[in-house]
């Protein structure tokens, strides 16, 4: 069970808290990484899994609106944490909200994760669809430290939901692939830390992860808490 990524953040966030998951590639920590140390990426994701957990159920679909980043991170793990299927809508820069309301309508999420106001309101209907503002100072209006510390573990099944990957075709609508399992993220990870270890490069590592349905954002915040060495 260690190895599914919830688990596997927990812990590294126990045992190395200020251990800094970097892709093993060039050592450097602000590139394709959380972007925030273990303890403060266990942090955001217990505060996020707590505020889900009030509003939803356990298996509940969310869609995280937000550009590369450790909000981005913070949320997907906070999915993990609270059993949900998290859809990323990774944005090219903070203010690319263009396809948001296309996606909300195909992919029906039951809450979207973005980040403050301070960025461009998302156009989606927030009668029809809960729309939830979370970055690393608070959640929902509440502070981080806060949630944190309520946050009640839940017992989530490796076969469970726990990533869609959406695909934006412009004009022309969306596909939101099957969901895919914690165990099947994890089963990727392993193949993925294996071909760094036989020194495959970069880009080949993220051409596996295509090919597997795990999309760039998401193996870059995986695959540092699998192969952190330090």
């Amino acid at each position: 069970m260690v190895r599914l990524p919830g688990p596997m953040l927990r812990y590294r966030a126990a045992r190395r808290p200020q251990g800094v998951p970097v892709l093993p590639y060039d050592g450097d920590a602000a590139t394709g990484t959380a972007g925030c140390n273990f303890a403060e990426l266990d942090r955001r994701a217990r505060a996020i899994a707590s505020r889900l957990g009030s509003r939803l159920q356990p298996g509940s679909r969310v869609m995280l609106v937000y550009p590369q980043g450790p909000d981005l991170a913070g949320a997907f793990f906070g999915c993990l944490y609270a059993g949900m299927a998290a859809v990323p809508l990774v944005l090219s820069s903070p203010g690319a909200t263009e396809g948001v309301s296309r996606a909300v309508r195909r992919c029906r999420p039951d809450l979207v994760l973005t980040g403050s106001d301070r960025w461009t309101p998302l156009a989606v209907d927030r009668s029809r669809t809960e729309v939830v503002e979370a970055d690393g100072i608070r959640v929902d209006g509440e502070p981080v430290w806060r949630l944190a510390q309520q946050w009640k573990p839940v017992g989530v099944l490796p076969a469970a939901a726990a990533y869609h990957r959406y695909h934006d075709d412009g004009a022309a609508g969306g596909r939101l692939e099957a969901a895919m399992a914690h165990c099947d993220l994890s089963d990727v990870m392993g193949e993925l830390a294996q071909a760094v270890r036989l020194g495959t490069d970069e880009e080949n590592v993220g051409w596996i992860a295509a090919v597997h349905g795990v999309e760039d954002a998401v193996w870059r915040i995986l695959l540092p808490i699998r192969t952190f060495t330090g």
